[in-house]
């Protein structure tokens, strides 16, 4: 019988003693060298996502089809707005929300809920927050699947510009996990930063361009300008630039703020996952 149990990793030295400052390195490394490893676990996180549904991952596609036909007959028919793609533009905005909400909680989460892989072989840590963001983006890039109809029955062109969608789906998958690896270690300590982040989650939906637009923002004058500070902004706007074939709408200098928050989060979040962890998981 051939064993096709992907190899671990190897070990570093149990007891050695890393330099912080450079954890974003040794992180991309492990990744690196735990790839089999890495693409197993994520592959088992989507199917128990999924566990005893007969439509399994088809669901990732059913869902956001119902929720484009729940967001037309709500703000086209009922509300009568004239923009026929509006309910296309929310459905957007909400699955990108989604890779990044669900991909935040999970890394927030990661260790803390799994405890008995992590008291039961030891490997790379920074593989279960990675696992969480993998199989998110995974998942949205599935669903993200229904504007090809869309697109389609809305006469919208299929152009270079769609690139756009995947680097939104990455951007804010990269973001959750940066953000969330920075919490990761001290929620398995204190689990009440996992329900402030529920919170955060859930409120940040409205604050961010997700159900409105950023023209819709800027038309609010410098006050709706603010909202451009949020890195999300970014992500949620090329996203609809990609599916309406145009080239980005916001201006670039945001577009590298969004990147350079992003890139910040993932070097500070590695730094204090890598400098913490093993405390950390001396309280699970």
């Amino acid at each position: 019988m051939v064993d096709d149990t992907p190899a671990l990793p190897a070990m570093r030295t149990m007891g050695s003693r890393r330099n912080s400052l450079f954890s974003i390195f040794y992180q991309i490394k492990e990744l690196s060298s735990s790839r089999d490893l890495l693409s197993q676990l994520t592959k088992r996180e989507i199917a128990a996502r999924y566990r005893q549904s007969a439509l399994g991952l088809s669901w990732s596609v059913i869902e956001p089809i119902l929720l484009a036909m729940t967001y037309y007959f709500l703000f086209v028919m009922l509300r009568g707005n004239t923009d026929k793609m509006y309910a296309v533009w929310i459905l957007l905005g909400v699955l990108i929300w989604a890779c990044f909400a669900k991909t935040l909680m999970g890394v927030v989460t990661s260790l803390s809920h799994n405890v008995s892989t992590i008291q039961a072989v030891y490997f790379a840590r920074v593989i279960h927050p990675c696992v969480k963001m993998l199989s998110n983006i995974r998942i949205t890039l599935l669903s993200c699947l229904v504007v090809i109809p869309i697109m389609i029955i809305g006469d919208l062109p299929f152009t270079i510009h769609l690139v756009w969608v995947f680097a939104a789906i990455l951007m804010s998958g990269l973001l959750g996990f940066g953000f969330g690896m920075i919490f990761a270690p001290m929620n398995c300590s204190n689990r009440d930063l996992e329900h402030l982040f529920r919170f955060v989650t859930r409120a940040g939906f409205f604050l961010s361009p997700v159900m409105w637009t950023i023209d819709m923002a800027l038309e609010r004058g410098k006050l709706g300008e603010m909202v451009l500070f949020n890195p999300m902004a970014t992500p949620l706007t090329l996203v609809r630039d990609g599916v309406s074939g145009n080239a980005p709408s916001i201006d670039l200098i945001w577009i590298a703020y969004s990147c350079g928050f992003i890139i910040l989060s993932w070097i500070v979040g590695a730094y204090f996952f890598e400098k913490n962890q093993a405390e950390a998981v001396k309280h699970l």
